[in-house]
This record gives structure tokens, sequence and C-alpha cells, in this order.
């Protein structure tokens, strides 16, 4: 809140920036990149907890990779109620295949773990009208554009599931507006049984980390296996 906020407000490397009114999750980010001036701009979401390694492992990771522009990493999922820990993502490690995830229209990075070079994210902008896949949008319009990705194995942050997040209750029209954005930015054409077997593939999945009753759980597991089983297996055996 700004009143937190104002608490720090002494800060000379603190900047705060105010709207009169609400234009938006995708114009506050855009503002933010156009105040940045440092080196490298580091994403953090409000519901999750950054270890306190993470902006050194990405800082160093950068400055001694000089070919890669985006860094991301795995998260630890866990459970807001009991603060307990679910799992582990499993999100690819080196370029090619976070392309690969993002031409089949899936994420190749954990969006609020990434840290980008400053130079790079000032080329694109989030688009308020793709708001809900607007991570996916300007993530795969990064990599597409040729700039290379990787993610770090080690999860550098917790992120929060609880019932009323937005991504756990995930409606089919955001699924079906990333694949018409996937086949935008890489001229692909998804068919509609593609994209209800990765709605039920990802709807499962998510009940499944939220689900506390240990046989609920896996009968989601197996609900997600059935629309996707080749996804499910690599999150398992990885």
């Amino acid at each position: 809140s700004l009143e937190i906020l104002d608490e720090f407000s002494g800060l000379e490397i603190l900047k705060v920036i105010k709207f009169e009114e609400n234009r938006g999750l995708c114009e506050a980010l855009n503002a933010g990149i156009e105040l940045a001036s440092a080196k490298y701009i580091l994403r953090a979401d409000p519901d999750d907890i950054l270890f306190k390694h993470r902006i050194e492992k990405q800082f160093t990771f950068l400055e001694e990779n000089k070919e890669i522009d985006v860094v991301g990493s795995n998260v630890m999922y866990f459970h807001d109620n009991t603060n307990k820990d679910i799992s582990v993502s499993n999100f690819p490690e080196d370029h090619n295949n976070i392309l690969k995830a993002y031409r089949k229209g899936e994420h190749g990075i954990q969006q609020p773990t990434v840290m980008v070079r400053t130079h790079v994210m000032k080329k694109f902008r989030y688009i308020q009208e793709n708001f809900k896949s607007e991570d996916y949008d300007i993530f795969a319009r990064i990599i597409h554009a040729g700039h290379k990705f990787a993610n770090i194995k080690e999860p550098l942050n917790r992120m929060r599931v609880h019932t009323n997040s937005v991504s756990i209750n995930i409606k089919y029209d955001t699924i079906k507006h990333t694949f018409a954005l996937r086949d935008q930015i890489f001229n692909t054409q998804t068919s509609p049984l593609k994209m209800r077997l990765y709605y039920g593939y990802i709807l499962n999945y998510k009940k499944y980390l939220i689900a506390k009753n240990p046989l609920r759980k896996y009968l989601y597991l197996g609900m997600a296996a059935l629309f996707y089983p080749g996804k499910v297996l690599k999150r398992i055996f990885n």
C-alpha cells in the first residue's frame, strides 16, 4: 500500500509511481520500465516471497553469461493457508527448450522470477488488451525477436497458491487468447481440440496444487495426465 511505501520514502533507490486512477497492470508495468535506469530489471509479484539470495544469484548469472538477456528460475509453491511447501516447478533451463515451450503456447519462464537486461526490456511493452495473457505475450515476443533466455534450476521464489488467485481460477477464454497470441507471434495454427486439452490439463493441475486431501490431490493429478500425459510425466520424473 502507499502507506507502507511512505515509510521508506527516505530511500533514494526507491521510486514510487502514483496514478490518479487505475490504468491497469500493464500500464503500471510499462511505467516502471520507462523509469528504470539500472543495468537490469527484476520482476517481483506482491504475493510471492523472494529468497534472500535471488537477486545476487541472478545478477551474477547475467554478469557471467553475456549472451543471456532474460533469466528466470523455478519456484517453490506453497499453500497460503498452511504456509507448507507443496512442490517445486520444473521449467526448462536452456534457451532451446524455453523457446519450444513458447512455440507450443506454454510459459517457458515463470514471470515473477525474471531478471532482464534493461536495454532489452525497454524495446518491448506490455499490452493492456492482452491482460491475463500479458506475460506470455511479452516474453514470447522477446524470445521470438532472437533474445536468449535461461532458467536457474534452483527455486528462487516461494509462490503463494490460494483458492481465490487468478491463476488457480483460470478461464478457458484466457487459454484461448494465449493460443491466439501464439499463432500471431509464431505464425502457427492451434486447433480447438488442443486448446481444450491444454485447458483440461492446466485446470486439474492447479487443483492438484491447492488440494489438501491426498486422495483428492492425486485424483486431480490423474485427471491432468489424461489431458496432457507427457507434461505430467515430465513433472513427476524430472
